[in-house]
């Protein structure tokens, strides 16, 4: 579900311009390695204003539950050398099982939009086997062909083996499973109040 708290990670060059027309810019950049995944920064300008939540974009990402995608959609997706592929409209399946999953997965992890553009943050798991490591998007409304751009695998490979753990996890405070890290808290008793000596 996201990178690993105690881990420091290493940026690796990522700088793509994925689609670029008279109306729109979209690039991924700001690449950030860990030893289980690696995560990026999309940043999207539309010269046309945001009208209203119907006209976000990146709303669709997180409505669309199977079936046809609306061609007002950004479709943005990553793919391995070994063929396997996950898109924006897969992450929130992962929120409903506790299974771990076959394939990459690409999670939206924050990020922020205004009526012109939005920077968005995302994690990818796991780390990419040998080959291309492809950004792909399209986008129909805007004009957006089918597009695809890619870096070598190698590249995020290399920096994650320089990611640094900063401490050990504590155990007792996290358990694996099989969707993420769930954290627990532990709760020590109240001391009891002090009795003050009687004048």
């Amino acid at each position: 579900m996201g990178p690993r708290q105690n881990v420091l990670p290493a940026p690796f060059p990522l700088w793509l311009v994925l689609a670029r027309t008279g109306d729109v810019m979209l690039a991924v950049h700001n690449g950030l390695a860990y030893p289980n995944g690696f995560g990026f920064t999309v940043l999207l300008r539309r010269r046309r204003a945001r009208e209203g939540p119907g006209d976000d974009p990146i709303h669709l990402w997180h409505t669309v539950r199977g079936g046809e995608i609306p061609p007002e959609a950004l479709r943005l997706g990553i793919q391995f050398g070994d063929g396997s592929k996950a898109t924006v409209f897969d992450g929130h399946r992962w929120f409903r099982t506790v299974e771990r999953p076959e394939g990459p997965v690409l999670i939206q992890r924050g990020g922020n939009g205004s009526e012109h553009g939005w920077e968005l943050g995302f994690w990818a798991w796991p780390l990419p086997p040998p080959g291309p490591v492809a950004f792909v998007c399209e986008w129909p409304s805007e004009g957006v062909a089918l597009t695809r751009t890619a870096i070598d695998a190698e590249v995020v490979r290399e920096a994650a083996e320089r990611a640094e753990t900063l401490w050990q996890e504590d155990v007792s405070q996290t358990r694996a499973s099989g969707s993420g890290y769930m954290v627990t808290q532990s709760v020590r008793p109240a001391t009891p109040p002090v009795e003050k000596p009687q004048a």
